[in-house]
């Protein structure tokens, strides 16, 4: 009995080793495809004299597009991409985000693109990681999907 308890447990060790190998190498941040706005009327600093601000109905946005920023995109660091190499394989756009190269402490983060900039999700990319690539492709309907891979 002892003897097939330790055998379990080498499985078990080798299924954790494995799966964190494998987290380890493989990092995906996924843009949403879609986000809803809800109607609104949009304030404006000043109002021209005899102009009114027409408010906009609920919208859907599609994604259409991805970088990378250093710092919070709202500071508009936004990274120049380069093709880079990985195991062999060329990438573009991709980008250098190795900690090395966070002089500021600020960080690299994702941001994806609704409606030119209209609105845009932003997420802070792990640390742990050097090199990031986008990889966009179109769902059934032609919209753009976008995903970050990093090593």
């Amino acid at each position: 009995m002892k003897l097939k308890i330790i055998t379990l447990s080498k499985d078990l060790l080798l299924s954790i080793l494995l799966g964190i190998g494998q987290f380890a190498s493989a990092y995906e941040l996924v843009c949403p495809e879609l986000v809803k706005v809800k109607a609104d009327t949009p304030e404006l600093e000043i109002v021209p004299q005899n102009w009114e601000v027409s408010e906009y109905k609920d919208t859907l946005l599609r994604l259409d597009g991805a970088g990378v920023y250093s710092g919070k995109p709202v500071d508009l660091a936004q990274l120049k991409p380069e093709p880079t190499v990985v195991k062999g394989k060329k990438h573009y756009p991709a980008w250098e985000v190795d900690s090395k190269l966070d002089v500021d402490g600020v960080g690299f983060w994702l941001s994806c693109s609704y409606n030119h900039n209209q609105v845009q999700l932003t997420r802070r990319i792990d640390s742990t990681m050097k090199v990031c690539w986008t990889v966009y492709s179109k769902d059934s309907q032609g919209g753009l999907l976008a995903k970050l891979k990093c090593q």
